[in-house]
C-alpha cells in the first residue's frame, strides 16, 4: 500500500480512537456528577475537543499517543476513590470492546464480503482495532495527561502518590524520549500484540461457529 495512503488511513483511525477515548472518560465522569467536563466541552464526539497535535502525530507515526487532557473533578463524586478508579478504567474497557468489534468488522469484510485485506475500508478497521489496543496499553502509564495518572494517584498510598507527582515532568520527558527512540515501543508492542492475539483467537473461534 502507498505510504501516503497508509498514513491517511491511520490518521483517520487515530482521530476516531482519541475522540472516543476522550469522550468516554469525560462522559463517565459527567454521569458520576462532574459538571466541569461538560462545561469544558469534553462530553462531545467532536474531534476538535479531544485533538492534541503532539499526541496525535506521535500516535500516527509511532502507534502510541494520547488525547487532549480530560481534567475531571472528583469533588462531585459520591465516592471519590471509586469514582476516580471508574473514570480511569472505563476508557480501557471501552477500548477493548471497540478493538474487538473493529477486528470483527475487518474479518467480516475480508471473509464474508470478500474485500481485499488491502482495501481502504479493511485497512481502516484493522488499524482502528490495533490503535485501540495501543491506546489502552500506553495510556495506563502513570503520567499526565495519560489516563493511568489518575488511576495510580488514587490507588497508591498518599506518600507514594505525592512522590510520583513530584517526578511528573521528568517522567513525561523520559516517556517521550523512550517512545521516539523506539525503546518503549518494543516493550509496549509485546503487551499489545499479546492482547491482539487473544482478540484474534476469540474471533476466529466465534466465526468458525457461525
Amino acid at each position: 500500500m502507498d505510504v501516503i495512503l497508509h498514513y491517511i488511513i491511520t490518521s483517520l483511525a487515530a482521530l476516531v480512537c482519541i475522540t472516543v477515548m476522550g469522550f468516554t472518560k469525560a462522559y463517565t465522569s459527567y454521569k458520576l456528577g462532574d459538571t466541569t467536563v461538560k462545561n469544558m466541552g469534553k462530553v462531545s464526539l467532536n474531534p476538535k475537543k479531544h485533538f492534541e497535535i503532539i499526541g496525535f502525530i506521535i500516535f500516527v507515526v509511532f502507534g502510541y499517543g494520547w488525547t487532549a487532557p480530560v481534567d475531571t473533578s472528583a469533588l462531585y463524586y459520591k465516592d471519590r476513590k471509586k469514582g476516580n478508579i471508574l473514570v480511569s478504567i472505563m476508557p480501557f474497557i471501552v477500548a477493548l470492546i471497540l478493538s474487538f468489534l473493529s477486528f470483527f468488522i475487518f474479518k467480516i469484510l475480508i471473509e464474508v464480503v470478500n474485500l481485499s485485506p488491502l482495501n481502504f475500508i479493511s485497512v481502516f478497521f484493522n488499524n482502528l482495532s490495533v490503535l485501540f489496543i495501543n491506546f489502552l496499553v500506553f495510556n495506563i502509564l502513570p503520567v499526565y495527561p495519560l489516563f493511568g495518572q489518575k488511576l495510580f494517584q488514587t490507588i497508591l498510598p498518599a506518600n507514594k502518590a505525592i512522590k510520583l507527582s513530584q517526578y511528573e515532568k521528568i517522567l513525561q520527558v523520559l516517556i517521550i524520549f523512550l517512545l521516539l527512540s523506539g525503546i518503549l515501543n518494543e516493550i509496549l508492542n509485546v503487551v499489545s500484540i499479546s492482547i491482539f492475539k487473544v482478540i484474534a483467537s476469540l474471533l476466529s473461534f466465534s466465526l468458525e461457529g457461525m
